[in-house]
């Protein structure tokens, strides 16, 4: 036979870690955010010059599936993701403690 086990969540703290997380995910976007424009600034000014060299080191930086492309790509899609977390949780553990009160108003039930 299973082991019946329970999981108890202290919401207090629950909600404040994810109000930290939030926190932390609009930082992130913001700094982010930042960051990207001054690449994208520094790189469309073409420092590496618009003569050939210049044009062929941009194909192999930045163009199409290069490396750096790519982490500017990725990020761009991650960010946006870290940035929803904190909202995230604070959302599913407000859903279960009302949930939770329902069902103890519903149904009866002792604090534990």
């Amino acid at each position: 036979m299973s082991e019946l086990r329970e999981t108890f969540v202290k919401p207090d703290a629950a909600l404040e870690g994810a109000n930290e997380l939030g926190a932390a995910g609009a930082r992130l976007a913001l700094t982010w955010s930042n960051v990207a424009a001054t690449i994208n600034t520094l790189n469309g000014a073409k420092p590496w010059g618009d003569d050939e060299p210049g044009n062929e080191f941009n194909k192999n930086y930045l163009g199409g599936d290069q490396p750096a492309q790519q982490v500017l790509d990725m990020a761009a899609d991650l960010v946006p993701l870290v940035e929803v977390l904190g909202p995230t949780v604070k959302g599913a553990v407000e859903g279960t403690v009302d949930t939770d009160d329902m069902v103890k108003t519903l149904f009866g039930g002792d604090d534990k």
